[in-house]
């Protein structure tokens, strides 16, 4: 078993107003597909990830460990500068 450890959004505060990001420890053998992805927060927007695992449970990272990133690019982590219209913006 290969053990890394994520930032996530807690799951039972995305629906409010302040979502709060906890650690959790995912076994890669377990884990379908890394997705980049935008997250919104009441504060900013940030490039993030979708990660999905073999038991069906989604998650949203704002981050995930080194390794991975330079698989996927770290151009996909980090705050996204909303100067442009976000929808227009590039993955950073």
């Amino acid at each position: 078993m290969k053990f890394r450890k994520f930032k996530i959004l807690d799951l039972k505060s995305t629906g409010s107003a302040q979502t709060e990001e906890m650690e959790v420890l995912f076994n890669l053998d377990h884990i379908i597909s890394i997705k980049p992805i935008r997250i919104s927060r009441p504060d900013k927007i940030l490039n993030g990830f979708w990660i999905r695992t073999t038991n069906g449970k989604k998650y949203r990272a704002s981050q995930i460990p080194d390794d991975l990133l330079e698989i996927i690019g770290e151009k996909y982590q980090g705050q996204v500068n909303l100067a442009l219209d976000p929808d227009e913006q590039p993955f950073q």
